[in-house]
């Protein structure tokens, strides 16, 4: 989403507001503001923080309903220069100093006389965000948990995933420590202690397998971003259970990278033409033996499936999940692509193989990427040279 054009300012309205900031300096009103170099001059105005979302951490009654006392995570965009944390109350709205703060989100404690409503933050100097997209409940104190539940056995995995991946982050665990069913709670949590998506699972019985799959999504069902990853397992209050029979140490090794991107052809292959090579040459081209498997670099719906025999030869249209419509083009498949049209792709899954059909003279994969609304359907050819031998170094 495009940012808005500040509306510019008239040249008699700037000089007469220049006057009047002159005349308070020598009135001894004011100060006179210091000048930054660079083109016009002037003082920065920081962006305002944006939130993406509001949910409960401890003493929960569900994701976003809290109790006073509870800890709550307001999660989005310029959070590192938030000074205080608005909530709705019974005489109008209450601020409070956050608990914690890093870039992507601020904690903070309920405070008494909250109410049912959306949250605000607020930023040096003032910058204001919208209200929260969601309301944050308030309810009764929950009740104490009960019992010493802990984790006999837990394992993430895969170590590496992918957006809208064929294998989700999953979590498997055996709990311990209980007599009967016990309500947990799973949050996905980024490298700074972020919380980005949690979900409750209730009646989980001890001395029995468990699994909890990720679908990449945060808890405002938007694409997670790429990075870091780690399960916490904890109790509806949010404490956290010990692992592998230690109460006191939290259990280890439930972290995991996330990645958007996988590389297309993982086989030996080399690059051959770039962009434009001398006649309009819109791609990349990566050559291997034909018959190699390709694989979707990103996960999307599939746009386009079909065969041009003065140019792409078998070749396949991906709008990419995750990307407001952008696409990836795969071009010179040995045969047609088994995917439907309309059919929904995963990250990594196969769409067919390298071949040298259409214009070409080697067995290759010819690789596009569009900008949104995507190929031929309103968008612009981007150059894929970087990010594809950046996928290429990981994959």
């Amino acid at each position: 989403m495009e940012a808005m054009n500040p509306r510019p300012i008239k040249p008699h309205a700037r000089k007469a507001a220049a006057l009047i900031g002159w005349l308070a300096v020598l009135l001894g009103l004011a100060t006179p503001a210091v000048a930054l170099d660079g083109p016009g001059g002037g003082l920065p105005v920081p962006n305002p923080p944006r939130i993406s979302d509001v949910i409960c951490l401890t003493d929960c009654l569900a994701l976003r309903t809290a109790s006073v006392g509870s800890k709550v995570q307001v999660s989005g965009s310029e959070m590192g220069q938030v000074r205080s944390i608005s909530f709705k109350a019974t005489d109008g709205r209450s601020r409070i100093a956050p608990d914690s703060v890093t870039e992507t989100s601020v904690t903070a404690t309920v405070p008494a006389g909250t109410k049912p409503g959306t949250v605000r933050v607020i930023a040096t100097g003032g910058a204001v965000s919208d209200h929260s997209p969601e309301r944050l409940g308030i309810g009764p104190k929950p009740s104490a948990d009960t019992g010493s539940a802990r984790l006999l056995d837990v394992k993430a995995s895969p170590e590496r995933a992918y957006l809208f991946g064929v294998k989700k982050p999953t979590l498997d665990f055996v709990l311990g420590g209980v007599a009967g069913p016990t309500d947990l709670r799973i949050d996905l949590v980024t490298a700074s202690s972020t919380v980005v998506a949690s979900e409750f699972m209730t009646g989980v019985l001890p001395n029995q397998s468990v699994q909890f799959q990720w679908n990449g999504r945060s808890s405002s069902g938007r694409a997670a971003p790429p990075g870091q990853y780690s399960f916490r397992i904890s109790t509806t209050s949010g404490e956290p259970l010990g692992g592998r029979g230690d109460r006191d140490e939290p259990a280890a090794g439930l972290s995991f990278q996330l990645l958007g991107f996988v590389f297309p052809l993982p086989a030996p292959h080399t690059y051959g033409d770039g962009i434009g090579a001398g006649r309009g040459h819109q791609g990349v081209d990566v050559l291997a033996d034909c018959g190699r498997p390709l694989f979707a670099a990103r996960g999307g719906r599939v746009y386009w499936n079909d065969y041009q025999a003065s140019g792409a030869g078998n070749y396949v249209v991906i709008n990419l999940a995750g990307t407001g419509g952008q696409s990836h083009v795969y071009m010179h498949l040995s045969e047609p692509s088994p995917l439907k049209k309309g059919s929904f792709v995963r990250t990594g899954q196969r769409i067919g193989t390298v071949g040298t059909t259409g214009r070409s003279t080697a067995c290759h994969l010819h690789f596009e990427h569009w900008s949104a609304p995507g190929w031929y359907q309103g968008g612009t050819f981007l150059d894929p040279t970087s990010q594809l031998k950046a996928w290429d170094r990981y994959s």
